[in-house]
This record gives structure tokens, sequence and C-alpha cells, in this order.
């Protein structure tokens, strides 16, 4: 069996390992409806395997970086910068807890967040790597949350941020949340399955 196997969607190679979290229906949820960042600056939070970030790079981004809190995280995404032979002058990824390695004046027109949006109980963690990428505290809002609170700091003035999050989490919430920053935010698309729905909610800086 292949060590690191790769999978691919769309146009995207992805090699994947089984310490990140492999790319799938939200990560197509995102990629299929992501804001305009033609010539724009991008930072993709909680990067995982790089996906959204290449995605933004593909569509026309002038700069994107990729930052996670797991070191796995950031050496596959790497690798996959070389897969999808892409300028890496434009594209670069960094070790990182949400905004913590990234300098207080770098701010960005587009920021993602794949949140880790699942409730989950003590009983309920994976390994420790992997479980960043499905953990979202009792109530699914522990990281989103922390995310909401500090986005804006890293935003330029009329910036974009997108959030994939569940429905187990509540849209009704995060988008209250974000009015109180300071945004206009509505889910701009949706995804449903038996139990949950999974949401893109985007939020615009200082109104639409």
């Amino acid at each position: 069996m292949e060590k690191n196997p790769t999978i691919k969607i769309k146009d995207i190679t992805i090699k994947i390992h089984p310490k990140v979290y492999e790319p799938a229906e939200d990560s197509e949820l995102l990629i299929n409806n992501l804001t305009e960042v033609k010539n724009k600056t991008v930072l993709d939070v909680g990067t995982g395997t790089g996906i959204q970030a290449i995605n933004a790079l593909k569509q026309g981004a002038k700069k994107v970086i990729g930052i996670d809190i797991n070191p796995y995280a950031i050496e596959t995404a790497k690798e996959n910068i070389k897969l999808n032979k892409l300028d890496n002058n434009k594209i670069s990824f960094i070790e990182g807890d949400l905004f913590n390695t990234i300098n207080s004046e770098d701010k960005f027109d587009v920021i993602l967040f794949n949140a880790p949006y699942l409730p989950t109980a003590e009983e309920e963690k994976l390994e420790k790597y992997l479980n960043y990428a499905f953990d979202g505290g009792i109530d699914g809002r522990k990281v989103l949350d922390r995310f909401i609170k500090e986005v804006d700091n890293h935003l330029k003035e009329n910036g974009v941020i997108q959030i994939v999050q569940s429905s187990l989490t509540g849209a009704p919430k995060t988008i209250k949340l974000l009015n109180e920053h300071g945004f206009k935010a509505e889910k701009t698309a949706s995804m449903k399955f038996p139990y949950e729905e999974l949401q893109i909610i985007t939020g615009w800086k200082n109104g639409k």
C-alpha cells in the first residue's frame, strides 16, 4: 500500500497523510463557492493538506498563506505545492494556532476557515493531531468563536471571510457573532446530509 496516497478534487491533486484531515465534502463545498480572490491576498486558516490555499492560488490570488497548528499538515501542504507545480513565491505554509504566528501588520483581502466544528465530548477525542481538525469542544464553537473574535485584526477594509461549519454548530449563532464584530454575514452555500447541513457562512467587513 502506498504510504501517502493522492486524491484528486477538481483540478487539484492532493497527497494525504494519516495525521492530517483528508479533504471531503466540506472542502469541496468551499472550493465550489469560493468568493472572488483574483489579484487578492488570501489567508487559509486550518489549511490541512493545503487544498483551499492551492485552490485560491489557482483562482488567481496574488499571494496565499496557509496556517495550521498541525506540523504534519504543514509538511503535507508544502509537498502539495510541488505536486501541483505552483509558484512557491506566491504560496507558503506556516505552523501556528489561528493567528498567533501571523505578523500583526499583515492584513488580507480574504480569510478562509474550515473550522473544527464538531461538538466533541472528552471520550470522542481522536489522536492528537487529527483531533485538531474535528474537535470544536462540547458545543462545536470553541475554536470558531475565537476565530471570529480575532479575525478582524487581520482583515483589510472591505475584506471577506468564509467559514465552513455544520448546522450542528448553529449558523444563526455564527451570523449573530459576526454581526456583533462589524460584519454583514449570511449563509451563502450549503449541502444537506441526513443528520446535518454543511454550511458556508460569508462575512463582509464594513457591510456588503
